[in-house]
């Protein structure tokens, strides 16, 4: 019964990930929801060479986490790499808001959803790791 916890723990945080990547491409990819989203009003080609190449890694990512899916025990190294992401990624935005490149009132919603899956994915990498 254990194990089926921990694979339910897993497969949710891998799922949720996946989900969540997939809506973190449309702010990317679409300039009108990235002005919505974040408050940019300008957009220069480094900006959509810079999207260009984040937007392949979030499609790349989702793909990882569906694909750890599919064993999530064997594959449960994925939701360590995906801490190490996440906390990449809320570090970059803290940078970006200290430079004044985004209103931190503008990623107080991202930062609850980091949060959230900051808690899913530690807790599920820790129980799945937890001596029985």
């Amino acid at each position: 019964m254990l194990e089926k916890n921990k694979i339910f723990w897993l497969k949710c945080s891998f799922l949720i990930g996946a989900i969540t990547d997939a809506f973190a491409l449309i702010p990317m990819l679409c300039p009108a929801a990235a002005k919505i989203m974040w408050g940019f009003d300008s957009f220069s080609q480094s900006y959509y060479f810079a999207m260009g190449y984040g937007s392949s890694l979030m499609f790349g990512w989702t793909i990882l986490l569906i694909w750890a899916i599919r064993k999530p025990l064997e594959r449960r190294i994925v939701a360590l790499f995906t801490i190490i992401v996440i906390i990449g990624l809320v570090a970059t935005e803290v940078i970006a808001s200290i430079y004044g490149f985004i209103k931190i009132c503008k990623l107080i919603p991202t930062f609850v959803l980091q949060a959230i899956l900051l808690f899913i994915f530690s807790y599920s990498y820790l129980k799945c790791n937890k001596p029985e």
